[in-house]
């Protein structure tokens, strides 16, 4: 084996060493500056995602805040709304209220009146025919003939005695 050969150790050394160097020579000028970049790029990103999040979070955050409070002002602008449409109808309920009311008191009014009419219509009639009732019963039993006047006046006698 050459690799355990002395008299070949010099030389071996030398071009480790020469290998070492060139090899040392090309990380540290061509890869490595290469890798620092990618790492600081790659840094570099993370810190911008990082702050961008964060901005987005705030973002978020006050876009959240806005939305409550029109959310906020919207059932208050509702409960509003509701209460003055809630008055409105109770003040329009009570004004029909009061109009048929009034309207069913004219109408009471009217119908009494009507009622009185008739029951004074129906009085009259029925004081005619009790005339006449009397009128022919006094001829047929008393044979006496009785003027419409007289019987009327006898009816009123018979109805103040009764009173």
């Amino acid at each position: 084996m050459p690799q355990i050969d002395v008299s070949t150790f010099t030389s071996q050394i030398f071009w480790l060493i020469v290998t070492f160097s060139v090899l040392y020579y090309l990380l540290s000028r061509k890869a490595l500056p290469r890798v620092l970049e990618v790492l600081e790029a790659r840094q570099d990103r993370i810190a911008a995602d990082l702050d961008q999040a964060q901005r987005l979070r705030r973002e978020a955050e006050q876009a959240l805040e806005q939305y409550q409070a029109a959310m906020a002002r919207a059932h208050d602008e509702a409960h509003q709304l509701l209460a003055e449409t809630q008055a409105r109808l109770q003040a329009e309920a009570a004004e029909r209220h009061a109009e048929l009311g009034g309207r069913l008191a004219r109408q009471l009014s009217e119908a009494e009146a009507r009622i009185a009419e008739a029951r004074q219509t129906g009085l009259r009639e029925l004081e005619d025919a009790t005339t006449s009732v009397v009128q022919v019963a006094v001829q047929r039993l008393a044979g006496i003939k009785v003027t419409k006047k007289a019987a009327q006046a006898a009816l009123e006698e018979t109805r103040r005695r009764a009173a």
